[in-house]
């Protein structure tokens, strides 16, 4: 579904990523790994648009099943999201719940959802995904009319995955969904994840709690500094001492 490859962003003169190239396929959870600094954010950044690739190339399936790449003829991987805008890229179906979830705070939970489907047009479906955030996160429901910015730390955290849920993403990108809360509210997150996944959203996954995230991935790349060191199926990172011992705590 999403193929970077050889991927370089800069911040002014900074080489943040340095050539890096990942395959997400379609219904997997894939995570990225590394410590702060280590370009993981920059790189959902760089899918969604929020950040240009100065070189390499990459390329989203539009459709179920490899349909994409009709959209762009000549190109089997599918369209070049490197070449469009983030509101473009977003219409596409892919939907990012950023670091420190960026909430409207002055906006009530139902209005950030709302925000959510701002482009979409099928006011049915906007009501089942409604349903289904709600599903998922119970307490929003309960707080509609209340405005973002004085929830929980928790909840703010479900309020920004429920709002990229809103979009009807094809893959969702979450960006340190667990950053900031508690154990208990950690593992009711990552739990939300996996259902998230089993309704059939492909999710691609940074989060420093290492464990956690290859608990919860089919497979993971190891980002240090702009480049990507380690990849394999989320066991066997699990199983790796390099990784244990840098990044696990063994």
């Amino acid at each position: 579904m999403l193929i970077l490859d050889s991927v370089h962003t800069y911040y002014g003169h900074i080489h943040a990523l340095k050539g890096i190239s990942l395959r997400v396929n379609e219904g997997e959870v894939v995570t990225l790994i590394g410590s702060n600094g280590a370009g993981k954010t920059t790189t959902l950044n760089t899918i969604s648009g929020v950040l240009p690739a100065r070189a390499g190339a990459i390329y989203f399936q539009d459709s179920p099943q490899g349909g994409g790449s009709s959209s762009l003829p000549g190109r089997e991987n599918g369209i070049r999201l490197d070449r469009m805008p983030a509101h473009e890229v977003a219409r596409l179906g892919v939907s990012q719940s950023p670091e420190g979830r960026k909430i409207f705070a002055r906006l009530s939970v139902q209005e950030n959802l709302a925000m959510g489907a701002f482009a979409r047009t099928d006011s049915d479906g906007v009501r089942d995904d409604l349903e289904r955030v709600f599903e998922l996160f119970p307490r929003l429901k309960e707080r509609l009319s209340q405005p973002g910015g004085t929830l929980s730390g928790g909840e703010q955290q479900m309020l920004a995955i429920g709002r990229a849920l809103m979009s009807s993403p094809r893959i969702l990108l979450l960006d340190e969904p667990s950053m900031g809360l508690a154990p208990l509210l950690v593992q009711q997150i990552f739990q939300i994840i996996r259902e998230i996944n089993a309704q059939g959203t492909t999710i691609l996954l940074v989060e420093q709690n290492a464990q956690a995230a290859l608990q919860v991935a089919d497979r993971g790349y190891v980002l240090e500094t702009g480049n990507i060191v380690l990849s394999g199926a989320a066991d066997s990172l699990l199983a790796n001492p390099q990784v244990a011992e840098a990044y696990l705590g063994i």
